[in-house]
């Protein structure tokens, strides 16, 4: 479904670092491939429906959220009965929601500022989730660091909105935590904005919420939504590289935006040598985008006014970043580098000794 009356060709002031200088260029309209957005849109509707029916069947009958023999794909399950796709609509709906927020914000903010960028792209993956998010590509310059800014902070902010009142909503529906769920399947580690929010609960008079504490509730499918639209707001406010928090630090100060880059390299690194392995693959892409960014002039000044939502921003990647997502009560079993590579180096040095652990015997009495 080609434009039928496509925007006309746009001329931008493109700043060149290496001559200090600008010049002009004619940016044509990309074409727009509506079939693949509408496409990635709807497989990941499906995607997610299957997993949110899972973890509301799991939520349902008080088992661990991400227990079951299905991995993060619960095929067989789904296929055995359709019609339990039905349970997972307030997963799918919550989660595409806030991802939907946070690239619209984007999006907006480029037509605003007279940016060509494409409609997002959503990307369906067996994860927990059942997708990796979404993204939208900018195809032509931005002509002030100003423009940047906004564009960078639009999208975080907007998804920040959506998850905060999805949150809340989930902690009314939340429920004590029982034996069988609190041993059973992946734990999430919770951001400092899910404390913030039950504490607010506990002290409006919610009466689970002031008798349990957080550790103690069983939260419903859509908090894992609020969870992941967290945990991606957080991500994507890392400041540095291509990241929109590495947006952020180069539209208020240029100069600090290498710098930075390799001060939270080295955070990365470090938080996953202890923490959670997965921190190496981010600390690799901020590495591989930590030296480029788009050419975009250094005058005019942002303003102080951005400099307050720089702020703004900053906090709001203290109340959503969450340093081990997937905590576990033995430190000898956390997806840690340390652990990765000490069980890799007693592989080598005894290939022969079986490695499986002893299955370990329940804690809960037995019904």
């Amino acid at each position: 479904m080609p434009d039928k009356n496509p925007p006309p060709p746009l001329e931008f002031q493109v700043y060149d670092p290496e001559r200090q200088e600008l010049r002009v260029v004619v940016i044509h309209p990309p074409k727009r491939r509506y079939w693949v957005h509408i496409l990635l849109f709807v497989v990941t509707i499906f995607t997610t429906l299957c997993v949110g029916a899972k973890l509301q069947y799991n939520f349902d009958h008080n088992l661990g959220a991400f227990a079951g023999d299905d991995g993060f794909w619960p095929w067989t399950w789904i296929l055995q009965d359709w019609r339990r796709l039905w349970m997972g609509i307030p997963f799918s709906a919550c989660l595409l929601g806030i991802l939907t927020a946070h690239e619209f914000g984007h999006y907006i903010y480029c037509v605003r500022r007279g940016v060509y960028a494409t409609l997002p792209f959503f990307i369906p993956a067996p994860t927990l989730v059942g997708t990796m998010g979404a993204f939208i590509r900018i195809r032509s310059p931005i002509r002030t660091r100003a423009d940047l800014f906004d564009i960078g902070i639009a999208g975080p902010i907007a998804g920040f909105v959506v998850a905060v009142p999805v949150l809340f909503f989930s902690l009314m529906t939340a429920k004590p935590l029982s034996c069988v769920a609190a041993n059973d399947g992946l734990m999430l580690g919770l951001p400092f904005v899910f404390k913030i929010a039950h504490w607010i609960m506990a002290a409006s008079g919610n009466a689970v919420a002031a008798q349990f504490s957080l550790s103690t509730l069983y939260l419903p499918p859509t908090a894992i939504a609020a969870w992941f639209g967290m945990f991606a707001t957080a991500l994507n406010l890392i400041p540095g590289g291509q990241l929109d928090g590495g947006h952020i630090v180069f539209a208020l100060r240029p100069r600090l935006h290498r710098p930075v880059s390799f001060v939270c390299i080295a955070a990365l690194m470090v938080m996953s040598w202890k923490l959670w392995i997965g921190w190496l693959l981010w600390a690799v892409i901020l590495r591989m985008t930590g030296e480029r960014h788009p050419d975009v002039p250094h005058y005019p000044e942002p303003g102080k006014k951005r400099w307050v939502l720089g702020i703004a921003a900053l906090a709001m990647l203290a109340v959503t970043f969450v340093a081990e997502p997937f905590p576990v009560k033995n430190p000898s079993d956390a997806s840690t580098l340390q652990n990765v590579l000490e069980q890799f180096r007693k592989k080598r040095m005894n290939p022969t000794e079986d490695q499986t652990a002893a299955p370990t015997p329940s804690p809960c009495p037995s019904q």
